[in-house]
């Protein structure tokens, strides 16, 4: 058949019957099916772009997070956000005690128990700021967050994770307060445990901690009075 014998969506009369209202169907509605296709199809791309370019957002922080160190790069994947930021706020508040940076650990702490949705790591983090506490010698709120925490423990129908752990900080925490006896009595769990319970294993720690407790000796005020005290002025020559 020459091109120009080919039936057209103007001449009909050569169109089998049976495809008439195809032909129809296509010269109401046709451009427009066309039209609202490749939009739906402009709307599907660029949907799939957005989840790819979070998704490689995403992998790239996981990777920051797992070779950061300093808490400047737990800092970075913090501020990246999502799920691996969760994580980065406790790595972050870490690494801020353990250079000393005390109220930047606190701040960090405060801000992963406001955030966290997931009760464990909730719990590290409150476990965190009651440490950080007593590092700023802020003993009365730290012990208050401890309590609270070890309130926690004691209500979890299974054996908490952090069962051990709370009454050793409650533990220092007294000790610091200056009563020793209640910080022998916070540890008398760890101490009196006996296998099979899995608080046995923590038995020697608590013992050591016990020896350190009984061997603890505030300062003075005297002692305190001498640090604060004005250095003598040098010798005239």
């Amino acid at each position: 058949m020459a091109k120009q014998d080919l039936p057209n969506l103007q001449d009909v009369s050569r169109v089998p019957e049976e495809l008439l209202p195809v032909l129809h169907w296509w010269q109401d509605k046709g451009p427009k099916t066309l039209a609202i296709a490749a939009a739906g199809l402009l709307v599907a791309a660029a949907i799939f772009y957005g989840v790819r370019q979070r998704e490689a957002k995403q992998d790239v922080t996981v990777q920051n997070l797992a070779f950061a160190a300093q808490a400047e790069e737990f800092s970075t994947v913090v501020n990246a956000g999502g799920k691996a930021a969760e994580l980065a706020r406790l790595d972050q508040a870490r690494a801020l005690f353990a250079a000393g940076d005390y109220e930047g650990a606190l701040a960090a702490y405060e801000a992963a128990c406001k955030r966290l949705d997931d009760p464990a790591l909730a719990d590290i983090a409150r476990l965190g700021r009651a440490r950080t506490l007593e590092a700023l010698d802020r003993l009365d709120e730290a012990l208050a967050a401890v309590t609270e925490l070890e309130a926690t423990v004691a209500a979890s129908p299974v054996p908490h994770y952090l069962a051990a752990e709370v009454p050793m900080a409650k533990a220092i925490i007294l000790c610091r307060q200056g009563d020793k006896a209640a910080a022998k009595a916070a540890l008398a769990p760890l101490l009196s445990a006996e296998e099979p319970s899995p608080l046995a294993k923590y038995t020697p720690q608590a013992e050591r901690l016990a020896k350190i407790i009984d061997a603890y000796a505030p300062k003075s005020l005297f002692d305190k009075a001498a640090e604060v005290a004005p250095a003598p002025a040098p010798e005239a020559k």
